[in-house]
């Protein structure tokens, strides 16, 4: 419950602060005379006593108390820490004052006895105030949920700028209480009014005594690897601190970002290394005014590619999926954001020969982007017909409508599964790349942009640990071993785009992805993030691994040749054995052989064309099969 008054209380606490010290150290002297002189000021020279020594003994308090910094806290959340310091400047007062009366030759004969009692009666007044009130609001008055203490890591421009904004904002959300910053030349130095604690040694004893319920990470330039060090330094056993990330001072004043779209911090601010941000020039001048085609435009990845695609002003965008709700989402989100592009939404399947012939004779686009695929690695090993037809054959159609149609460049995303392919689903995108790849010269560009799992997509294991920590856990995980490639859905999407503007074809594109992450730390990161502790909070099982999946992923097929390209993050590889009239062969006879369910033929002819897959045996994909 808010007081009519609170308002005027925030907006002028300081001065309100230091007006109640004055008061605490004025009757504490008072009291003291009191209790010498059976409650009156006594007689004879001791009432000028307390008048003169009154300004004396109010002006060395509050000096020190600005010394001892007791003007910063918040005395709701008063603790021992806070005690000791009161009791250090009352000692610190008393002796000044005490000093002060005895030296100066005004005050002959002061009682000796009001020393001890004044020293007392300001602890009792600066403390007992504090712990009243920490005690009153604990018991009877309901605590709010939107007043939060934070604590501002970065001392620098954008935090200042938070700071203010923070103070004058009409609805009282988060209390600042100070500053971290790594320059410890600062500390001590105030911003704002608000003390500059330390560096990042300080975290944990800051967080203790104003008992911080959030941080604010207020560092433009900070990497992945510094904010995972700012969380781990923070931990305290007995205390949960969430923590967010503050836009940079050039997004807050440029209006691109408002300072209330501070957000937590996400699972990709800690990757084992910095986000990757591409030059997009390139971009802007290859499909601005173009016609582009994104195919499986709802899901996660697709989505991505058609809000990044429509920033670039293309005249028209075809958004294809299988699924009405998922392109009703992004249709909807894409025509509030760029009215002036043409958005048409088409409900169809890639198979669908006929529907898809005229679908590129009215649009005649421009660029293909084609992100449709089945992609969840278990459930592909139980249904391979379904995800051979639609991965294999469905970019098989898409492409050669493509190459009909006059389409400038067809890019496919690819993923790290198809190297060495172990299960259904890495084998119908490695057959799927070679479809693309392995085509006569045309004057369409064919390419494929392969990466490894990308957090927050549908297949990613995000989603599911996200849920089962809603569920209360436990995650499950299927070996402590088990490592990935990961990337962020927008990183993922600018290698797509960027790779485009390369001029290349049949080659194929990755991104620099530094080392691969362990799954099980991934798991520990996403509980910490949620604010529960790993063992007591929220349990991690290991399963084991299920059938088609790998310990580790690679990114390269042995026979497959890296070169740089012009673009520092993005490699490309190359194979020379070519075989399109092989291709061709396959593509016909597997078609074929879905129809007719001919599995033995089917897996043949894949381990023919793919010698390197490593699983899974025909008797394994018969037994899985509709499992």
């Amino acid at each position: 419950m808010k007081l009519p008054f609170s308002k005027t209380i925030l907006n002028n606490r300081l001065p309100i602060i230091i007006l109640l010290h004055a008061l605490f150290a004025a009757a504490a002297l008072y009291l003291s005379f009191l209790l010498r002189f059976d409650f009156t000021l006594g007689h004879a020279d001791y009432p000028k006593f307390f008048y003169g020594s009154l300004p004396v003994n109010v002006i060395v308090f509050l000096v020190v108390a600005a010394f001892f910094n007791l003007y910063q806290g918040i005395w709701r959340y008063v603790s021992v820490d806070d005690l000791k310091d009161i009791v250090q400047a009352s000692a610190l007062s008393a002796l000044v004052f005490m000093s002060i009366i005895i030296f100066s030759g005004m005050f002959t004969g002061y009682p000796r006895s009001i020393y001890a009692m004044n020293f007392l009666f300001m602890i009792v007044f600066n403390g007992g105030t504090r712990f009243a009130i920490r005690i009153f609001r604990e018991s009877f008055i309901p605590q709010s949920e939107t007043m939060k203490n934070i604590l501002i890591v970065g001392a620098g421009a954008a935090g200042n700028e938070i700071v203010k904004t923070l103070k004058s904002a009409k609805r009282k959300e988060y209390i600042p209480v100070g500053f971290i910053d790594r320059d410890k030349s600062l500390a001590g130095k105030r911003i704002q009014g608000l003390k500059v604690f330390g560096d990042l040694g300080s975290l944990k004893s800051v967080i203790k005594k104003y008992r911080v319920n959030e941080v604010f990470i207020a560092i433009p330039e900070a990497t992945n690897k510094l904010v995972k060090e700012i969380m781990e330094d923070a931990k305290l056993p007995d205390w949960d601190v969430k923590f967010k990330i503050v836009p940079s001072i050039v997004d807050i004043m440029s209006g691109r970002l408002k300072v209330n779209q501070i957000r937590d911090v996400q699972i990709e601010d800690l990757l084992a290394r910095p986000n990757i941000t591409l030059s997009d020039s390139h971009i802007r001048k290859q499909l601005a005014a173009k016609t582009v085609l994104v195919t499986g435009a709802g899901g996660s990845i697709g989505s991505e590619i058609c809000y990044q695609v429509a920033s670039y002003r293309p005249s028209r965008m075809v958004l294809l999926d299988a699924s009405e709700i998922s392109g009703y989402q992004v249709d909807q989100e894409l025509k509030t954001r760029y009215p002036d592009i043409a958005i048409h939404t088409i409900v169809g399947n890639m198979l669908d020969t006929g529907f898809m012939d005229l679908l590129f004779k009215k649009f005649q686009p421009d660029y293909v982007y084609h992100a449709a695929a089945y992609k969840h690695v278990h459930i592909m090993e139980w249904n391979p017909l379904a995800c051979l037809k639609n991965n294999v054959l469905g970019t098989a159609a898409l492409a050669a409508l493509s190459e009909r149609n006059g389409v400038k460049q067809f890019v496919m995303i690819s993923t790290d599964k198809a190297v060495k392919p172990r299960g259904i689903m890495g084998i119908s995108k490695r057959l799927a790349e070679r479809v693309v790849l392995e085509r006569y010269p045309s004057g369409t560009l064919f390419n494929i942009v392969r990466f490894g799992n990308v957090l927050g997509s549908s297949g990613s294991v995000i989603p599911l640990f996200q849920r089962q920590i809603r569920e209360g856990g436990p995650i499950t995980v299927t070996s402590p071993d088990t490592r990935r490639y990961f990337m962020s859905i927008p990183e993922a999407v600018q290698l797509v785009l960027q790779a485009s503007t390369l001029n290349e074809s049949q080659a194929i594109f990755m991104l620099e992805m530094g080392e691969p992450v362990k799954i099980v730390d991934l798991a520990k990161n996403l509980i910490e993030l949620s604010g529960f502790r790993v063992g007591e909070d929220i349990e991690i099982v290991f399963t084991g691994l299920r059938q088609g999946e790998k310990i580790e992923e690679v990114l390269l097929c042995d026979e497959e040749n890296v070169v740089p390209t012009t673009f520092e993050k993005i490699r490309m590889q190359r194979r020379n054995d070519f075989r399109p009239e092989r291709v061709e062969q396959f593509l016909h006879s597997l078609k074929s052989n879905v129809d007719l369910g001919n599995m033995r033929a089917i897996y043949n002819d894949i381990k023919e064309l793919i010698p390197e897959m490593t699983g899974p045996s025909f008797e394994e994909m018969m037994e899985n099969m509709f499992s």
